[in-house]
């Protein structure tokens, strides 16, 4: 018992920072708070609630076809390796599923792809939140405190991003089917959920298996930094591919609902660093909070325009769509710029020196 709050304090920051660089990643839509904060609950406990007794289902029947104790080293690591994937994924996916639900009546972009990333992303730290927690008292329970600092560096530190990778494929295939025109949408999710557990059945194969000594040490940091560099890759690719619809969206705008220079702040390949735009929205003219305002109008806007351009064209003989939702953001673009809130500071050119 004397694990727990030691295990908290060491795993709660650091389960924090990744929290906040995932969701960094989501520049032009970012989700509400509440709904990310589901996200982890949901994660870190009824993910794990209901993987707790997948799990202990899953290694009972190993350890009878096994003719083994329950808690033998080999029954485990089969379960690890066999069973959790197939197990945990799902219980997380449980989540995307619930959010897909949610948002199915409203804006399509409320859950696109790289929203469903980060949605997976959070869900999958919720589940590492409880389950290094839980494992991490465990090493401190067996080993003492070498067991403690061994678990925390290898679980938390080491492969702290694993069930957020996994996930993210999962909210990735979401995001397809929430936004895919094609007939292979339906597949999207069912693809993601299979990419995901198959990450983390190779993960666990090599986790279980490999001897942790050696060349059994180098190939488990190699294949942790594959983990890491899958997410980030896959979020700084999506969070590319919203800059470039934000480009496409924005065409025509310029000089009528912004300034040259707010396009290019706006489309700025800078956006995608985090801390970027918060920092270059302080001391803009109308305030920050006003010029954030503007800029989510401004990006909700673009995205609009971007996909009526490419939204198929309307069946003969049924009226045209009405978009109500445009007008309104463009009368809000139009509010905010008689507010003279800008979204970047204009160049102003010096006066032409006049020689006598």
């Amino acid at each position: 018992m004397i694990w727990i709050v030691p295990a908290i304090v060491l795993v709660v920051p650091l389960v924090a920072v990744y929290f906040v660089l995932i969701r960094s990643m989501d520049r032009y839509h970012p989700a509400p708070w509440w709904m990310l904060g589901l996200c982890l609950a949901w994660g870190a406990v009824g993910a794990v609630g209901l993987s707790v007794v997948g799990d202990l289902l899953g290694q009972g029947a190993i350890s009878f076809a096994m003719d083994r104790d329950f808690d033998d080293e080999q029954v485990f690591n089969a379960s690890a390796t066999f069973v959790a994937p197939l197990v945990e994924e799902p219980a997380k996916a449980l989540g995307l599923l619930a959010i897909y639900l949610f948002v199915k009546r409203r804006d399509r972009e409320s859950l696109g792809p790289l929203r469903g990333a980060v949605f997976g992303g959070i869900i999958g730290l919720g589940f590492t939140l409880s389950e290094d927690i839980a494992y991490i008292i465990q090493g401190g329970n067996a080993a003492g405190g070498a067991g403690f600092v061994g678990t925390f560096f290898l679980r938390t530190i080491m492969l702290g991003l694993g069930h957020a990778t996994f996930t993210a494929m999962t909210g990735l295939g979401f995001g397809l089917f929430a936004t895919m025109q094609s007939r292979w949408r339906w597949a999207m999710p069912l693809a993601g959920l299979a990419l995901g557990m198959l990450l983390h059945f190779g993960r666990n194969l090599f986790g279980s298996y490999l001897i942790m000594e050696g060349l059994g040490v180098v190939v488990t940091l190699l294949l942790n930094a594959a983990v890491v560099l899958a997410l980030l890759g896959l979020l700084i690719w999506l969070g590319w591919r919203d800059r470039q619809r934000i480009i496409e969206g924005l065409q025509g705008i310029t000089g009528v609902l912004i300034t040259p220079a707010e396009y290019a702040a706006a489309t700025s390949g800078w956006m995608l660093l985090p801390g970027w735009n918060l920092f270059n929205l302080i001391g803009l003219p109308g305030g920050f909070r006003a010029a954030r305002r503007k800029q989510a109008h401004l990006f909700q806007l673009a995205f609009h325009r971007q996909r009526a351009r490419h939204a198929p064209p309307p069946i003969p003989g049924q009226p045209p769509t009405i978009d109500t939702e445009q007008d309104h953001l463009i009368a809000q673009l139009h509010a905010a710029n008689q507010q003279g809130t800008r979204l970047a500071h204009e160049t102003i050119n010096p006066p032409p020196v006049i020689r006598g």
